[in-house]
Parts: C-alpha cells; sequence; structure tokens
C-alpha cells in the first residue's frame, strides 16, 4: 500500500556520490517523515516504481550518463536530480540530454544554492510543497500583483503552444524532441502552479489551452 504522507527518494547508482556523506545530506534538506530506498541499476528503479510513489530520485554521475526517459515514462511525477562532486558544463549538459531535470553539485555549493535546485525539479514535475525544512521555502509567487500573474499566464499561454506546435512537426526519433519534451513539461506544471496561485482561480485563460489559431497560423 502506497503511503502519500511520505516524502520518498529512491538514491539511484552505486558510486561515491550515493555513499555515506549523502545521508547527512538528505537529513539536513528534507523534512520528515522521509523513506529512502537504494537501487543499483535502472531496471531496479523501474520495478520498485511500479509499486511505489516516488517523489525524487537522485542518480549518481556514472549512472546519470545512460538513458533515464524511461523512467519519465514510468513515473512522469518523479524528479530526477543528477548529482555530481564537481561542476562540469560539458558533463551537466550530458545528463541534461540524458533525462535528469537538474544537475546538483554536492560540494563546493551552499545549502541555499542545493535547496533551489531540489526546489527546482520537484516544481517542473510534481509541484510538491513542504518537503524542504523551514527556512528554505522557495519565494511564494502568491504574493504577485494580479496584472504580473495575468502576464505571466499569456506568457505561458504562448510558450505551451508552440511548445506542441514543435512536438508535433518533430519526427519521433529526432534528437530534438528531449528539448522540446522538457520545454513542455516545464512550461504545463508552471501554468498548474500560475492557476493554483490565482485568487480564486478567477477565471483568467488557462496557460496549458491549446494554442489560439492565429498565433497557429502565423508559425505555420
Amino acid at each position: 500500500m502506497r503511503n502519500h504522507e511520505h516524502f520518498s527518494i529512491v538514491l539511484l547508482g552505486s558510486a561515491v556520490p550515493l555513499t555515506g556523506s549523502v545521508d547527512s545530506w538528505l537529513s539536513i534538506h528534507f523534512a520528515e517523515p522521509l523513506t529512502v530506498a537504494a537501487m543499483h541499476t535502472i531496471p531496479e528503479a523501474l520495478a520498485y516504481l511500479q509499486s511505489h510513489r516516488v517523489d525524487l530520485i537522485l542518480v549518481d554521475e556514472a549512472t546519470a550518463r545512460t538513458e533515464l526517459r524511461t523512467i519519465h515514462t514510468a513515473s512522469p511525477a518523479t524528479a530526477i536530480i543528477g548529482l555530481v562532486m564537481k561542476m562540469d558544463e560539458s558533463v551537466q549538459r550530458l545528463m541534461l540530454r540524458q533525462g535528469v531535470h537538474e544537475v546538483l553539485c554536492l560540494l563546493p555549493s551552499t545549502d541555499a544554492e542545493q535547496a533551489r535546485t531540489i526546489e527546482r525539479a520537484l516544481a517542473r514535475v510534481n509541484g510538491r510543497a513542504g518537503l524542504l525544512k523551514s527556512g528554505e521555502a522557495s519565494p511564494d509567487i502568491a504574493a504577485a500583483p494580479p496584472r504580473l500573474i495575468h502576464d505571466l499566464n499569456n506568457l505561458l499561454t504562448s510558450i505551451n503552444g508552440f511548445a506542441d506546435l514543435l512536438l508535433a512537426q518533430l519526427p519521433t526519433d529526432s534528437p530534438a524532441r528531449m528539448g522540446a519534451e522538457q520545454i513542455r513539461l516545464a512550461g504545463k506544471r508552471a501554468a498548474t502552479l500560475l492557476k493554483a496561485q490565482s485568487p480564486g482561480h478567477s477565471g483568467l485563460p488557462s496557460p496549458s489551452s491549446p494554442i489560439a489559431p492565429s498565433i497557429a497560423a502565423k508559425a505555420a
């Protein structure tokens, strides 16, 4: 039986970043109750996802160099963060191409930087709040003026619409699809968060709605 009260993390891989110090690192950032499971291979993780809800997968650098998009298909609401000991731009790009949502450098970085990386990944994929310990919360978008919320809503309508158009035009085997899918995923998640923060859900047009015909005509 799945427990929806707990925040669930899977540690995927067997390299140094996922042993020893990771336990203390998790206790620094995440509030209890917390469930942590360790997996050595992607097939193990996929089997685990069939019977467990997982909020976040932390992947070591070696494992993050392999294809991770099968996890997106198996569990779309699971965020994936690649862990590195030292940030390298080429490694970061490779990890993102392979399917991680964010790359987090364990050393050197501050607790605040690590917390922001975690929150970005969670906000993009499942939007769960209250997972980080107090004092690490993200800025509250509800404080934004209604006009700003309205303008952001309009921008997201365009972003999401053009992402859908691009995906419709790209072949299924195109290497560009990964980037387009990530844009659409982030845009739709942002639209959901924005709608939830709109006062009274005041009837603003949905940013994730199909693109307006006039925009589609211009893009053709």
